[in-house]
């Protein structure tokens, strides 16, 4: 895979499948400090959680630069995700931008469950552009 500040805005990855089962979904609540036991009671996964597990899984199949922040966060639920559902992960890298040495990439992901969307997110991360 080339390398991640070269990869143009409008790239549209693989879909990525992930699952978030009930153990993963408790770890992320307690590592959280989420008390509710809404999620218990109506056997669902924070939509947050399914962002950060989407970005895991995103995290799995590119490389980060040395020195890459996080910028940023946005997040959008459309649907309940229920503990144990196959997800699918659609990222999209739509910005690409060097500004003062610093390279800015947004990714757009769309993470789905039976073929309609669960949660919608944004995340950019920034990294020291490579000497030319």
């Amino acid at each position: 895979m080339p390398a991640l500040a070269d990869l143009p805005t409008g790239h549209t990855f693989d879909p990525i499948k992930f699952t978030v089962d009930a153990a993963k979904s408790r770890a992320y609540r307690a590592a959280t400090g989420d008390p509710l036991s809404l999620y218990d009671d109506t056997n669902a996964v924070p939509p947050l959680a399914v962002a950060a597990f989407a970005l895991g899984a995103l995290m799995k199949v590119i490389e980060l630069p040395d020195g890459t922040l996080h910028g940023n966060e946005a997040l959008q639920a459309h649907a309940a995700v229920p503990v144990g559902a196959t997800l699918t992960c659609v990222p999209t890298i739509t910005r690409n931008a060097t500004r003062a040495g610093t390279v800015f990439i947004t990714f757009e992901f769309v993470v789905s469950h039976n073929d309609a969307p669960a949660i919608t997110a944004r995340s950019t991360v920034l990294f020291p552009a490579r000497a030319s």
